[in-house]
């Protein structure tokens, strides 16, 4: 591996016959105007301020005998430099659009014929770039269009010597630090080293290029395309199936990926940050005889991860049993980090009868902690080192003794529930709405007893509507309540009930009379109740929020 110091023309143009290749393992061109403009400040400080500027290090990988290079690490700038050679030679102004530090950077000759230097892994943003190699980018479009027309507008008005200027200023000016290696392995160890010291590199796109290097030590082509095709596979299968609130962009990849390796045969710490990530990955990868055999068991891991994750509480649970379904539902809508404790049940224990009793218990610890008002981080790491523990616990008929133990020791006690449950609202409005209405189901099928509800058939009630004192409609129900009082009362659970859809787009909301009726004949048993109260009130509204509260708090109890 060779290490050195290099101008962007010597990168580029030292190797005349050469193509760079952007590998299918990296992300897409990305870059946008604020990182545009920080490279442009930093080329006109040449000469004016500073006397040349340190861009960084580029890794690249030697491949087919130093006709090819892969860049490990380094594409957006390398991209963003050609387009900017390019935006230059295509300026009115320049004497010699075929200017030898342009030619360097762009053109490649490896058959004394010209062609691209840079290839893009992206096919359409690589069909673009062509097209403004070819001096036709008035028909290119996307990302790399719009960095070539910034750098267009810049030079506009640049006459023929601010040009050379700027041409000097990147060619010569610019310096980075080539690592060159022949070694795949190697390379992803200098990629990650990167990350080490501060470089925001996405422990993803590590992963994914260390598995892409392993698959290309594989003697059988047919080997490799399957181990690559197969690790592409689960990246679009975990981008496709979680969505938010439970699963942010950023995490739909990154912590399927770390909660399946903390349930890896592999000692790893309890919980894995980002930055630890890829190292982790790295340790459990190495313990496999090959990379085909740690795909195979990634890909089946993957697999029961989307069966027991949901993005609100869509559970396919294909294999599990029914009321195991509605112990996950629960469990995810309480933490976003709920499936590493799930997986960690599902793997120790292989009958129906265990899966249920533990997924049960770990939904009480996490709506537990939920309705206690525990803070985000207080819940995850309650659930991450219960995760632990099971996994530790050689016995599985003991397991349900772990979670049991945990929450008796991790949740808040009755009593700061209930003052909690008393004191706040519940969430009605935004994404995360289906954890109210899924409080309200469990205590709904407390009344149903086996009877389960169809959970996207219910809708969240107010008894006493939101508005009640914003709209002139609802004068019958402002004489029975004080403004002040229901403000803080209104979405309280005391105030909410569930109902079916056809109920509840036909309701004649004017009075808690007119209400009356569609309550008495719901099928939904806790609206059914309502309708027993003479008036609705603010005393009621008290009394009722405390009653379910509690009636909660029995619901989740061992």
């Amino acid at each position: 591996m060779e290490a050195r110091y290099k101008q962007i023309r010597g990168l580029f143009g030292g190797k005349r016959g050469v193509i760079f290749r952007v590998p299918p393992y990296q992300r897409g061109y990305e870059w946008d105007e604020r990182q545009w403009e920080d490279l442009w400040l930093d080329l006109n400080r040449i000469n004016t301020h500073v006397d040349q500027h340190y861009l960084g290090s580029i890794i690249l990988l030697e491949r087919e005998a130093g006709e090819i290079y892969e860049i490990v690490d380094g594409q957006q700038r390398m991209v963003t430099l050609s387009i900017i050679m390019m935006a230059i030679r295509d300026s009115p102004q320049l004497e010699d659009p075929n200017d030898m530090r342009i030619d360097d950077i762009i053109n490649t000759y490896p058959a004394n014929e010209s062609a691209r230097k840079l290839e893009l892994a992206d096919d359409e943003a690589d069909a673009n770039y062509q097209l403004i190699w070819e001096e036709k980018s008035e028909q290119a479009e996307g990302q790399v269009k719009n960095a070539y027309q910034y750098y267009k507008d810049q030079i506009e008005d640049f006459d023929s010597d601010e040009l050379h200027v700027l041409l000097d200023n990147v060619a010569k000016y610019l310096r980075v630090v080539e690592t060159m290696a022949k070694d795949t392995s190697l390379a992803y160890t200098v990629f990650q080293s990167q990350n080490d010291r501060g470089k925001e590199v996405s422990p993803e796109i590590l992963a994914k290029a260390r598995i892409h290097g392993a698959a290309e030590d594989l003697e059988d082509e047919v080997a490799q395309r399957e181990v690559t095709g197969r690790w592409d596979h689960i990246y679009s299968l975990l981008r496709k199936n979680l969505d938010t609130p439970r699963f942010q962009e950023a995490l739909r990849v990154r912590r399927p990926m770390t909660q399946i390796l903390i349930n890896s045969h592999v000692p790893t710490p309890t919980q894995i940050d980002k930055g630890a990530l890829y190292r982790e990955f790295e340790k459990v990868l190495d313990q496999y005889d090959s990379v085909t055999d740690f795909v195979e068991w990634f890909q089946d891991q993957v697999d029961i991860y989307l069966e027991i994750s949901s993005n609100r509480y869509d559970i396919s649970g294909r294999g599990i049993p029914d009321d195991a379904i509605r112990h996950l539902q629960y469990l995810n809508s309480a933490s976003t980090h709920s499936e590493v404790l799930s997986l960690s049940i599902y793997n120790s224990v292989d009958d129906d009868i265990s899966l249920r009793e533990n997924f049960r218990l770990a939904s009480v610890l996490a709506m537990r902690m939920e309705m206690g008002g525990s803070s985000s981080a207080s819940t995850r790491d309650a659930i991450y080192t219960t995760a632990r523990d099971v996994r530790r616990e050689d016995n599985p008929a003991e397991i349900r003794k772990v979670i049991r133990d945990a929450i008796k020791s991790k949740t808040p006690s009755d009593a700061e529930i209930l003052e909690h449950l008393k004191a706040n609202q519940m969430t009605i409005r935004g994404q995360w709405n289906f954890r109210t209405l899924l409080k309200l189901v469990s205590i709904e099928e407390e009344r149903r007893g086996p009877l389960r509800m169809e959970l996207p058939n219910l809708d969240i009630e107010h008894i006493a509507p939101r508005n009640t004192f914003g709209n002139t409609k609802y004068a019958d129900w402002r004489r029975k309540l004080d403004e002040e009082e229901f403000e803080d009362r209104k979405d309280k659970l005391g105030n909410l009930t569930l109902l079916l859809p056809n109920d509840h787009s036909s309701l004649n909301e004017t009075s808690f009379e007119s209400k009356k009726h569609t309550y008495t004949n719901s099928d939904v048993k806790i609206a059914e109740e309502v309708a027993k109260y003479d008036e609705w009130n603010d005393e009621q509204i008290e009394e009722r929020n405390e009653r379910l509260a509690k009636e909660l708090i029995d619901r989740w109890s061992i």
